[in-house]
């Protein structure tokens, strides 16, 4: 079911909507301070973020396909025409898009593709298993799920580099909503981390790029925001990803997690894109 984000959805119906998909393993609501500078710079537009979440006992091989249904779902139920995804979200955004013929534009925030080799390994990786004993998955599954309570896991997330780096506020809605009041005592993670771990090993690389080259055969533009310092990008290649999403590719100086580091900065640069587009097509 498709989530308002709490003090971002204000304003008729009847304006158009725009769907943001998050990353693995952080719900709509670490966004809060995101979705809510979004909807500033964009006041003609519905901002709706729904939580793309699989049951715990889920077969692995199927939580993409599971989240898919939902994001789909969603961009059917809202009319929307713009895709805005991170990471993860952004791999779901491309595949959505090409389902809803009404999409006209598709945002990645961080999403890179890996191709020629890189993609290649992967998806050997996959095929082999190897994919959940090396890379991101296997991380996933060890990182820690569990604090007594709200306060040890402040302390605990606080002094992690990553989350340094993070927009003033971004923990505390990281904590509100990443984090679960576990039925033994204390807090847990809201989505537990071998689901994490499996969306990670089968992460749908080839189903993205076929889904980006059916986009563009549509003439639909897909844009790519980049973190100048992101380890994710360097992973995937760097110099390939900007030859694959060129002319559409931007840049600001941060992370993976753009959204969460700079989510003023993001938001304007997609009021920008979107400006860009409108205009091109007439409509602004």
């Amino acid at each position: 079911m498709t989530e308002l984000t709490p003090g971002v959805h204000g304003g008729s119906q009847t304006k158009p909507a725009l769907v943001f998909a998050h990353a693995n393993g952080y719900p709509p609501g670490v966004y809060t301070r995101f979705l809510s500078a979004l909807a500033g710079r964009l006041p003609q537009h519905r901002i709706q973020a729904p939580p793309l979440e699989t049951p715990p006992d889920l077969r692995a091989s199927r939580r993409w396909p599971w989240m898919l249904d939902q994001l789909v779902q969603t961009v059917a139920a809202s009319g929307a025409e713009i895709l805005v995804g991170h990471s993860m979200g952004g791999y779901l955004c491309l595949q959505a898009a090409v389902a809803r013929p009404a999409v006209c534009a598709v945002i990645l925030i961080d999403s890179p593709i890996p191709t020629g080799w890189r993609s290649a390994v992967l998806s050997l990786a996959q095929l082999t298993g190897l994919a959940y004993r090396a890379g991101p998955a296997p991380i996933a599954a060890r990182r820690r799920d569990r604090w007594p309570s709200r306060s040890a896991a402040d302390e605990h997330f606080a002094s992690k580099a990553f989350v340094q780096r993070w927009a003033h506020g971004v923990l505390d809605d990281f904590l509100d909503h990443a984090l679960v009041h576990d039925h033994d005592a204390g807090l847990r993670l809201r989505i537990p981390r071998h689901v994490e771990r499996d969306i990670y090993a089968h992460i749908v690389h080839r189903a993205a790029r076929r889904a980006l080259t059916a986009l563009r055969r549509r003439g639909v533009p897909v844009h790519f925001i980049a973190g100048e310092h992101s380890e994710e990008i360097r992973l995937a290649g760097q110099a390939e990803n900007r030859r694959l999403f060129s002319p559409h590719w931007h840049s600001l100086p941060t992370g993976h997690l753009i959204p969460l580091e700079a989510p003023g900065a993001c938001a304007e640069r997609i009021a920008e894109i979107l400006h860009t587009h409108n205009a091109r097509l007439g409509g602004a």
